[in-house]
């Protein structure tokens, strides 16, 4: 009959117990808006301030090629194909149709309009224009607007890139275009974001993204997690100030959460030092499970004694939960992880935790867990009843 309470022991070990957005892979704003900025704020899987290694590797060419004509370009490519396709030669068309964008944009694009086609055309474009507006962003801007209005992934380069160089601009032509697409403002202002925080300038993303006059506060509230997210995997130091300094409500609960997020990704240990000095409350509980569910992947010990150093506190309910249903302690030392979920305080949340500990035990040791459930003095009637069913479904 397990004893043992989580207070007794210092060193346990534990394992695996977890949004942005980077940069867009899909150049289409048909997306609906949640799911573009979660996606930036994840991928994340992506990271924003770094462009694909093809677009960066265009981007330090500066030396721009000789390709002042269209048939120079042709014979080019003519002999190029008459050779085994590989991604060094299309990477060297692209790195050709940069330079010819800086000195006759509307030729490169009228060769890859005509001359590509599918993914390389879509690759071409993004050049294209990303060349255009680093050289003539106002240039570019209106020529998209007056001929391509509807073609989104120009929209996307000419954004990023004018905003690489001058935030300003770039937010005042996403600004232009949030009557025209409301349901998609928070993605165009991501784009800007993307721009501004490419060379790491988080001061003019803060002010946009906090300037961004939105249709609605979801998409508001959708553009400063995006950006507390991605500051946080930088600078989250620096990202925590701004983030608290929003008006007290839903805006800065949610930005703190991306913050917490984002940080605990990166570093566990500073994440539950920031976490734990948050106000009491919903988002300093989901600071700390984020931050100690991370930790206890990397040194659970250390995570597990960090904990005990704190009186029991309901804010601490979901982290010690993570800790209790881990399967590594699960595994290692059952009596230690029914010691931690007896400390939850929260009782839907500690019945939960038990049920969790218990089962994964019984999957493991049917019969020595099946012996605790029927006789453990510290196990309610509801949860004995509960945990009895649970396991007969196990069996079965």
């Amino acid at each position: 009959m397990p004893q043992a309470t989580p207070r007794t022991f210092i060193f346990i070990l534990l394992a695996p117990g977890l949004f942005l957005l980077g940069r867009y892979t899909a150049p289409g704003l048909s997306r609906q808006t949640a799911a573009a900025t979660t996606t930036v704020a994840g991928a994340a899987r992506g990271e924003h301030a770094a462009l694909p290694a093809r677009e960066e590797k265009i981007h330090a060419n500066t030396d721009p090629v000789s390709v002042a004509s269209e048939p120079s370009l042709q014979a080019w490519r003519q002999k190029l194909e008459a050779q085994a396709p590989s991604p060094a030669r299309e990477e060297e068309l692209l790195v050709l149709l940069g330079a010819w964008a800086r000195v006759d944009p509307l030729a490169a694009h009228a060769y890859a309009r005509k001359q590509l086609t599918h993914d390389a055309q879509a690759q071409a474009f993004t050049t294209i224009f990303t060349h255009w507006a680093e050289k003539d962003a106002v240039g570019a801007w209106a020529w998209v607007q007056a001929n391509e209005p509807e073609e989104h992934s120009h929209l996307r380069a000419v954004l990023v890139e004018t905003a690489r160089h001058d935030p300003a601009l770039g937010a005042s032509f996403a600004a232009s275009l949030v009557s025209r697409y409301p349901e998609q403002a928070a993605e165009l202002y991501v784009y800007v974001l993307d721009g501004a925080m490419h060379d790491g300038n988080y001061t003019a993303a803060r002010q946009i993204a906090s300037e961004a006059i939105m249709p609605n506060e979801e998409q508001k509230n959708s553009l400063l997690n995006f950006l507390a997210g991605q500051w946080a995997r930088y600078q989250p130091e620096q990202a925590a100030p701004w983030v608290l300094s929003l008006p007290a409500g839903p805006v800065r609960d949610q930005a703190v959460d991306a913050l917490g997020q984002a940080w605990a990704d990166i570093d566990p240990v500073r994440a539950a030092n920031f976490a734990v000095t948050l106000p009491p409350g919903e988002s300093r509980q989901t600071a700390l499970r984020q931050a100690i569910s991370k930790w206890t992947l990397d040194d659970p010990a250390t995570a597990s004694k960090w904990v005990l150093q704190f009186d029991a506190h309901q804010d601490f309910d979901q982290a010690v939960a993570a800790i209790a249903t881990s399967h590594n302690l699960i595994s290692r030392n059952i009596n230690l992880a029914l010691g931690w979920a007896e400390t939850i305080q929260n009782p839907a949340l500690r019945r939960e935790s038990t049920t969790t500990v218990v089962s994964n035990w019984y999957a493991m040791n049917p019969t020595a867990a099946l012996d605790y459930i029927k006789t453990s003095p510290d196990l309610s009637t509801e949860v004995r009843e509960d945990l009895l069913a649970k396991v007969a479904t196990q069996h079965l």
